[in-house]
């Protein structure tokens, strides 16, 4: 196996990558990156174990912004100079991360979620105005936590929606279409880790997950377009608990040759092991819901050249790392007994989210977020060959 390291910030958190090849051959990968801010948490037995070295590193900051890096040489070189700002940073808002597709006009399309982020909670307190403008958020949206907790430096977290970005110039320059709402999913909407996937007529497939108002847990669910991605269909059920036991996110589909579309699912309630269901119907209805013996999230799907599926995902318990997964029967059953351990180096849990992509050579570059020996969050890949 050959690493890379494709992006390192020294002062920055990078995280989240999602990588495609265009028609023109070039590699793009965008990603997440935000400042390292002190930590200044009021409890520092919080922070034991796996968890003692993360949390100066936050998933949803204000600083953060969306990023891309660009290979002209099937992934050997990653320029520095080549790093294109997609979503700049906002002074009040989280830009989580963004998966990419490119649509078949040639234009590029990113589906990215936000979040409001507050201040300290001391701060929100005795602020009228931020606390005001809170409240009036949460009476619509989901919050993810408020001032009754601790998550320095900020206090509350609300979130935002959906936005569509767009470039029709390779990725070198970015417009926004603006928040796009999906039907009761339109407070709570939060990407997959894969872009959308077309279908042979030319309708565009997403995967999402989110919750309404009324849901216990998060469900996955598609939404479909026949104008890439400018108007959407209501939202089609993919896998949800009426119970509310367990809950899915963070979807990968791919579509393999004979037309079946896969999707794998990060799951919760469900002791971390991974979910797959798939459709013969070109996503109208799924099928096959169940538990694979694959533990480790979240998963990206990638079918391979030689007709097999490629599962990797982030392996988030000692020793941290990626892993890789095979199947031969279009994701129905998993070599286990055959798991690749791509990364087993990590230094905390703090690690992961993989997309795959294969080079002109067979290899399969997998790319991923893992911290290095100055615990530098940065993303790298490996370049390897399934047997």
């Amino acid at each position: 196996m050959e690493h890379r390291v494709i992006y390192r910030g020294m002062g920055t958190h990078s995280a989240f990558p999602s990588i495609i090849r265009l028609h023109d051959g070039d590699l793009l990968i965008a990603f997440r990156e935000a400042p390292v801010r002190a930590d200044t948490r009021a409890e520092p037995a919080v922070l034991a174990g796996a968890f003692a070295s993360m949390r100066s590193h936050y998933h949803l900051d204000p600083g953060s912004e969306i990023v891309l890096v660009r290979s002209r040489d099937d992934g050997a070189t990653w320029p520095a100079d080549a790093r294109t700002v997609v979503c700049p940073a906002s002074p009040d808002r989280d830009r989580n991360y963004a998966m990419l597709t490119q649509l078949r006009s040639g234009d590029l399309l990113v589906n990215q979620h936000r979040w409001f982020v507050f201040p300290a909670r001391a701060e929100l307190v005795a602020g009228d105005g931020d606390r005001g403008r809170f409240e009036a958020l949460c009476a619509h949206r989901r919050k993810l936590f408020d001032f009754g907790h601790e998550y320095a430096p900020f206090g509350a977290v609300v979130y935002d929606g959906m936005y569509l970005l767009r470039s029709r110039d390779a990725g070198r320059s970015w417009s926004e279409d603006g928040r796009t709402a999906f039907g009761p999913f339109a407070y709570m909407t939060h990407s997959g880790t894969c872009g959308g996937v077309y279908l042979p007529d030319g309708e565009l497939l997403l995967p999402l997950h989110g919750c309404t108002a009324a849901d216990r847990n998060d469900r996955v669910f598609l939404v479909r377009s026949r104008d890439d991605g400018r108007t959407w269909s209501p939202p089609i059920a993919v896998a949800y608990d009426p119970d509310g036991q367990i809950g899915f996110h963070e979807p990968s589909l791919e579509r393999l040759p004979d037309g079946r579309l896969v999707m794998v699912l990060r799951t919760d309630g469900a002791d971390g092991f991974l979910y797959r269901t798939f459709s013969d119907d070109d996503g109208w209805t799924w099928q096959g819901l169940e538990r694979t013996p694959l533990w480790g999230h979240p998963a990206h799907l990638l079918a391979l050249a030689d007709g097999r599926l490629l599962c990797a995902y982030g392996y988030r318990r000692d020793p941290f790392g990626v892993r890789a997964c095979v199947s031969a029967d279009r994701g129905l059953t998993w070599d286990v007994g055959a798991e690749v351990v791509l990364r087993a180096d990590g230094k905390h849990r703090d690690l992961g989210y993989p997309n795959s992509i294969q080079l002109r050579d067979g290899r399969v570059m997998t790319t991923y977020y893992i911290p290095d020996a100055d615990n530098v969050r940065h993303i790298a890949a490996t370049v390897w060959r399934p047997s």
